[in-house]
C-alpha cells in the first residue's frame, strides 16, 4: 500500500485518532507537536512520501550539505546547488562543528562494535529518507546514528530475547524497531506514543517490513495481554491507552528522552506502573535535569532521582555520548549563540531484582 493508503487504514483502526490534545495536562513540547500534526493533516500537508518521518515539528535532524546523487533527487539540483555553496560560504564554521559532530558519533558506534549494524542500515535507502550523509562506506543522519547506538547497546547487553515483549514508550516512527527486527524477529514490539506518531511508525515499519503483523490500536483489546500476541508482531498502542498494559510484565521496557520532557504526572504514570516497576531490563535513557535554573528548556521539574527504584537495581549507568558535543543554535537569556546543551543526558540499564515475584 502507499503511504496515503496506510494512513487512511490506521485512522480507520484508531476510533480516538484526534483526541490527543484532550489529555489533561500535555507538557508545552508535546501539545505543540501534537496541534502541529493536526493542523498539518487538516491542510493536506502531512503524510507525504517526503515528510511522514520529517516535517516541521521533528526531523532526522540536519547534517552537512553534500553534492550528492541522493540530494539532486531528493531536494532538486538548483536547490542542492545553491544550498552547498551557501552554506559552505556563510556556515563555514557551523558546516565544520556539524561534521565533527558526526565523526565523533560514528567514532563512538565503532567502539561499542555497531559498524556492521551502521552499514547494514545505510541512511538514504530507508523509507522517507530525506537527509543523508555519505562519508567512507555509510550514509548516515543524527537520528540514525542515535537509534544505531541504542540498538547496538541493546544486543551488547543481552536485554533482549529473541521471544521476549519489548515496550518502547515514545517510539516516534519505529527507528529503533526497525533495526532490531531483523536481528530478533520474534520480538512481540509494542510501540506507546500520540496516535500521529504511531501513525508515521505504521506507514515506516509496514513500508519496511509489509509481510510482518501489524496490530493496530483498536485491534489490541482483541488479545489477553501482551503474551499472547503472536511472535514477532508490532503492536501500536496510544498514550491514551497505556492503562491497558500498565500492570503487566515484559521482557523490557524503554524510553529515549521523553519521559524527561513530561510533566511530573505523566512521568509518574510511566515510572510508578508496574510494567516498569517489574520488567525484567529497562533501558533509560533521559536529561540529568530537565529544566536547569538557568534554562527552563521544559515546563518540568523532573531529574535524575524521579527514575531511581526500590525494585529495580541499576547494571549499567554512564553519561549518553552520542551528539555529547553537538552546539546549536539558540537564544538564550536575549543573546543568539551556538551553546551546548543546557543539560547532559543519562544512560541506564536497570534489571528486576531477585526477590520480585514473577
Amino acid at each position: 500500500m502507499n503511504v496515503n493508503e496506510l494512513v487512511q487504514k490506521f485512522i480507520s483502526h484508531a476510533p480516538d485518532f484526534y483526541s490527543d490534545l484532550k489529555i489533561g495536562d500535555l507538557d508545552n513540547k508535546h501539545s505543540d507537536i501534537v496541534k502541529s500534526a493536526y493542523d498539518s493533516i487538516e491542510t493536506g500537508k502531512a503524510f507525504k512520501d517526503k515528510n511522514f518521518r520529517n516535517w516541521s515539528a521533528q526531523s532526522d535532524l540536519e547534517v552537512p550539505m553534500q553534492l550528492s546523487t541522493f540530494n539532486f533527487k531528493t531536494h532538486g539540483f538548483l536547490y542542492t546547488v545553491l544550498k552547498f555553496f551557501y552554506v559552505k560560504i556563510f556556515r563555514r564554521d557551523v558546516e565544520k562543528a556539524a561534521l565533527t559532530n558526526i565523526l565523533d558519533d560514528i567514532s563512538i558506534i565503532k567502539a561499542i562494535n555497531g559498524e556492521k549494524l551502521l552499514k547494514e542500515n545505510p541512511a538514504h535507502t530507508a523509507s522517507g529518507a530525506s537527509t543523508a550523509y555519505f562519508t567512507d562506506d555509510k550514509s548516515v543522519n543524527l537520528r540514525l546514528l542515535r537509534y544505531t547506538y541504542i540498538c547496538q547497546n541493546i544486543i551488547n547487553h543481552n536485554l533482549l530475547s529473541n521471544s521476549g515483549v519489548w515496550v518502547d514508550v515514545g517510539s516516534y516512527y519505529g527507528g529503533c524497531q526497525n533495526l532490531l527486527y531483523k536481528k530478533f524477529p520474534n520480538v512481540t514490539n509494542v510501540l506507546v506514543d500520540f496516535h500521529h506518531q504511531l501513525c508515521r511508525s505504521y506507514i515506516f515499519l509496514s513500508q519496511s517490513f509489509p509481510d510482518a503483523n501489524h496490530i493496530l490500536p483498536d485491534e489490541v483489546s482483541n488479545y489477553e495481554n501482551l503474551d499472547s500476541i503472536p511472535k514477532g508482531s508490532f503492536v501500536y498502542l496510544p498514550v491514551s491507552d497505556y492503562y491497558k498494559i500498565e500492570n503487566q510484565q515484559v521482557s523490557l521496557v524503554s524510553n529515549f528522552f521523553s519521559l524527561g520532557e513530561m510533566r511530573r504526572e505523566f512521568h509518574s504514570t510511566y515510572m510508578n506502573s508496574s510494567l516498569f516497576k517489574k520488567s525484567k531490563k529497562t533501558y533509560l535513557i533521559n536529561r540529568w535535569i530537565s529544566s536547569p535554573f538557568f534554562e527552563k528548556t521544559y515546563d518540568t521539574d523532573i531529574s535524575i532521582l524521579d527514575y531511581m527504584s526500590n525494585t529495580q537495581k541499576i547494571d549499567y549507568f554512564d553519561m549518553f555520548p552520542m551528539h555529547h558535543y553537538q552546539l546549536m543554535k539558540r537564544e538564550i537569556h536575549g543573546r543568539v549563540a551556538q551553546r551546548s546543551k543546557g543539560s547532559s543526558y543519562f544512560e541506564m540499564m536497570t534489571s528486576r531484582k531477585n526477590n520480585l515475584s514473577t
